[in-house]
Formats: C-alpha cells, structure tokens, sequence
C-alpha cells in the first residue's frame, strides 16, 4: 500500500526548476486583465480589439494549470463558459485557441477567432489565423487540432463529416518561414478501408447509425505529419495531412468491455465520460483508457496502448487495469477528507450516527484524462462526493501499481457540468527552456501540494 510520502510526490516526472513535463492544461481560459509575464504574446482581433495570452503557471498534476486571456474590448459574460476563449489543442510549444467574438458564437463557432500561441524562450508569439470561409457552421471542437513542423512551423487540420464515410479535410498551412501568413486549403477524403465495420459491426438493433463521430484529435506527428480523429466508441480516422494526396485510414479501437457494451449499442452516453486516448510524449505509443461501473460500489479502469506507426488492429495491447476496491487510500489520507467519509445511522440496533469511510467506487468518478507521460500509467479522475455541497475534486491513481498518486480540489466554475474539461498537455517542458534563459522561473511553476486541501481547512472537503 502507498505511504502518505508516496502520495505527496507528483505524479508526472520534474525537469529542472522543478517545472513538470507535462501539466494538466484547463480546456477554458480565465480572462485576466493586464496579467503578463515572459510567456505573453500579443495580437490582434479580427475585429482589431488587441488581445494577449500568458501561460499563467505549471502546476503539478493532479492540479489544473491554464492559460490567461486578456481581451478587455470584446465584451462578452465572463462568467458564461461558453463564451469564453477555449484551448482546443496542443502540440510541441503550440497551443490552438478559439476566441469568441460575439454573444452568438456559442451557437456558431465562425463568430470565433482561432489563433496559434507559441511558448518561445526569446520570442512569445501569437498569431491569428485568417477565416476559413466556411459554407455554414464552424469546425466542431473536437475535430480540428494543430501539428508543430518544427522551426516555427505547423499546419492546422480539421475534418468535418460529408456523409457515411466520406469527409471534407480543411488544412491551414503556415508561411514557410513560420512567420509570413498561410492559407487554408480544403479537399474531400473518403475512408478507403472501413475495418471497424468488420471487427465489430454494430448490430442491427442499435440505435446508432452514424459510421462515425469525432470526440477528440489525437497528433502522431512524424515526417508524414499523421492526426488522428477518434471516435471513442469505435475508432480512429487516421491522415497523413503533410501528404500530397491525404487519405483516411481505419483503426478500431478495442472492443468495448462487458458492462459498456449495452452503452456503446444505444451510443447513449458521451464517450468522454468513460474514455480518453492520447499520444505519449515520446510519439511512439497510443494510449487508450475505458472506465467501467462494474456495479453500483465499483468500477473498473483498463488501459491499452498501441505502437506508433500504427499499422495493424492486433497490435493493441491490454497494459495494465485496476478496480476501485483494490486502491487503498492511506489512513492519514482518509481521515483528513471529508469526502472519503459518510455518516451512517444502523437502525435495526438503534446505535448513534457513525462516521465511515466510503469506498472509492462509491464516489461519483468519471471523464479520465490519460497522462501523457512515457513511464506511467496515470489516469486522472474527475469526483464528486455521495453527498451534495462535497467540493469536486481530481484524483490521480496510478492503474499499474493501483495506487492513489493525488488528490486536488477543483474549480467548479471552470467547467460546464461533469465533463471533461482538462487535458494533459506537454507543452510545459517548452517552459523549461524558457527558464534557463530568463533564470526567474518562479513565474511559472504553482508549487501546489497535492494533499495540501485539509478538512480543517476546507470543511466542505
């Protein structure tokens, strides 16, 4: 069983500084007037509003870092999460942000604009990217993601659904020099080889008929600049988008677990809530997690990878799973929680109100957001308690060694209801760089305990 020294460590290896080589990374950006530090960069609107972002701090996981947006001439609800500016990818020192620029752009994402922020250690950039021109709606975003090409540049890439298994592939190239303006290019693809249909058919009783739904972006990256649309019920969309002729290939994911298979027939759950799938940092490994309510008390989380260059089905393979009833949260840990603590009244002997634990399978967990990290099998658990008014809360258990790694609080106004709303990102290893030329790196890191939140404290914990 985990010490209480072995759950104060983080769980993502430190670099120099003590910067983390990778950060959970907030999906929505707070908008904070005049904060700057070496990492701001500065542009402009579509409609000339200045505007700048700064990556705020590097928290060690299981605590949430984010970006800053400071754009005091749109004049928007700050408060409405819809409206506010989202990071919809990262790869390398390069973030994709969408920018809101107008009350209606919660309904339709070309009243945004999107830009490209880049983490430099001599030179913060932002650019704006031009408008696409879309015939109607704006990209969805969870189907557009951003590919570094090194030296500045990249390439921006989305794909949106024409019918069945034909798409339409938007590419935004930079300037050759990472500097001059690029331009968008689109093209219809179609998916030459639909192999999920073969290794698991839906059947005809399903009410799903859609081949497939995009949930997130994954980037492989490599000379053929490989991005992968996942479809987390059934699989992955794979484009080699630096190619002359793109072309989608078809990777099933695994085959559903028992307990999802009825949710994965009817497709009546956001496949979010019980899957995440990332590229470590590395770039030679997929990693896919699926999390499962084995009964009303316990779940069960599993984890697959599979080698990049991705070529074959077979080549998935199970790592590693875990059940909450074999995690074993260390005393001193319990007995500081409230949310790992109950009241419970036993009637039939009519003995006083006792305080108990609760099992961790008890615990409202979901939505797992994989770790990054090339050495670790972190899965990080969004929670809320049995009871209300219970602080949310992200916990980071480690599915290889079933430990529990950390345990933070979590801003509920940083979110829009129980879903996603993080993701674990490199991009703060670019920071490391950063550091060693500014020497001040305390701008940076948020040297936040990860069991820092006691009841005494925090009595709603």
């Amino acid at each position: 069983m985990a010490t209480a020294a072995d759950l104060h460590r983080s769980p993502n290896g430190n670099g120099r500084h003590g910067i983390p080589s990778s950060v959970l990374l907030s999906l929505w950006c707070p908008t904070a007037t005049r904060f700057t530090n070496a990492t701001t960069a500065t542009s402009t609107t579509s409609s000339g509003v200045p505007i700048s972002v700064t990556f705020c701090s590097a928290a060690r996981p299981p605590a949430v870092s984010h970006l800053s947006v400071d754009c005091p001439g749109l004049e928007l609800d700050r408060a409405d999460l819809s409206l506010a500016p989202k990071v919809l990818g990262t790869d390398a020192d390069l973030a994709l942000l969408r920018v809101p620029n107008s009350p209606y752009a919660r309904y339709d994402a070309c009243l945004s604009d999107y830009f490209v922020y880049r983490v430099h250690s001599q030179l913060p950039k932002l650019d704006r990217l031009p408008s696409p021109n879309l015939e109607l709606f704006g990209f969805g975003d969870n189907r557009i993601a951003i590919l570094s090409c090194g030296d500045g540049k990249y390439v921006v890439a989305a794909l949106e659904p024409l019918f069945e298994v034909a798409f339409k592939l938007y590419l935004y190239r930079s300037g050759s020099d990472g500097m001059a303006a690029g331009r968008w290019t689109s093209q219809r693809v179609v998916v030459e080889n639909p192999l999920r249909n073969v290794v698991c058919p839906l059947p005809d009783s399903a009410r799903r008929v859609i081949f497939h739904l995009t949930s997130k972006v994954i980037v492989l990256g490599g000379a053929r600049g490989t991005i992968g649309w996942v479809d987390l019920w059934r699989g992955i969309l794979l484009c080699d988008v630096l190619e002359d002729s793109p072309k989608l290939r078809d990777m099933p994911l695994p085959l559903p677990s028992m307990d999802n298979w009825s949710v994965f027939r009817d497709s009546c759950l956001c496949p979010l809530y019980n899957h995440d799938i990332v590229v470590n940092q590395s770039k030679d490994t997929v990693k896919y997690v699926e999390m499962e309510r084995t009964d009303q008390w316990s779940w069960e989380t599993t984890i697959w990878t599979m080698p990049i260059p991705v070529t074959s089905w077979d080549d998935w393979q199970r790592q590693c799973s875990v059940r909450s009833e074999d995690i074993d949260p260390p005393a001193d840990i319990r007995m500081h929680f409230r949310l790992l603590h109950r009241f419970h009244r036993d009637k039939k002997e009519g003995i006083a109100a006792i305080e108990r634990t609760v099992p961790l399978g008890a615990l409202h967990m979901a939505c797992p957001a994989l770790s990054i990290a090339d050495d670790d099998d972190v899965v990080y658990l969004l929670c809320e308690g049995i009871n209300a008014g219970l602080m949310k809360m992200v916990f980071a258990v480690d599915v290889r060694t079933r430990t529990l790694r950390g345990m933070v609080k979590h801003d509920a106004k940083r979110r829009i209801g129980f879903f996603p709303c993080y993701f674990d990102s490199g991009i703060s290893k670019h920071l490391k760089t950063l550091a060693d030329n500014i020497g001040d790196f305390s701008l940076f890191v948020s040297h936040y305990n990860s069991f820092s939140f006691l009841a005494k404290d925090h009595p709603n914990l």
